[in-house]
């Protein structure tokens, strides 16, 4: 299949951008359920998902696959914490998500569990947050440690 009959397929109405690393495409209203389960027909690959946080609130999901030999980059944007998860149609994307959690504190609806991948399962997640609160000097494993009893400990690790 086509890159552009997959955005045909998957009722994305902006074009392709290609670049020397790939095609580029971006997809604020994206069924991310529907694109993984038509990457899957297709027989594209699963190469990993980047997160980043969006100004004002939310996030930047940017999925990348390998559709025999081209990089596919979907990005779409999803309200504050909360998109669906596709790791029950490829269960690559479960460690993907999993560290999106740990870092974002995002969570994937559609998932029964969602363990913590770098954190341990008494730290909250959303380290990245947290690192950005403490400032940028943060150690981001200061920030990772929560004392139960006490809450949050500072960036020099003291409570």
């Amino acid at each position: 299949m086509e890159p552009e009959t997959i955005l045909e397929s998957l009722r994305v109405t902006a074009a392709w951008e290609v670049r020397g690393d790939g095609h580029w495409v971006e997809a604020p209203d994206l069924d991310v359920r529907a694109m993984a389960r038509l990457l899957l027909s297709v027989e594209a690959r699963w190469v990993t998902l980047t997160v980043s946080p969006v100004p004002g609130g939310g996030f930047r999901l940017l999925y990348h696959w390998d559709l025999a030999g081209r990089l596919l980059n979907i990005a779409t944007t999803v309200p504050e914490g909360l998109t669906q998860s596709i790791a029950d149609i490829w269960p690559a994307a479960d460690w993907a998500e999993r560290e999106a959690r740990d870092y974002y504190a995002l969570e994937f609806a559609g998932r029964d569990e969602l363990p913590a991948l770098m954190l341990r399962p008494e730290d909250e997640p959303g380290l990245f947050s947290r690192t950005r609160e403490l400032g940028h000097d943060a150690d981001p494993a200061d920030a990772a440690r929560v004392d139960a009893s006490r809450g949050r400990r500072d960036a020099g690790g003291e409570p």
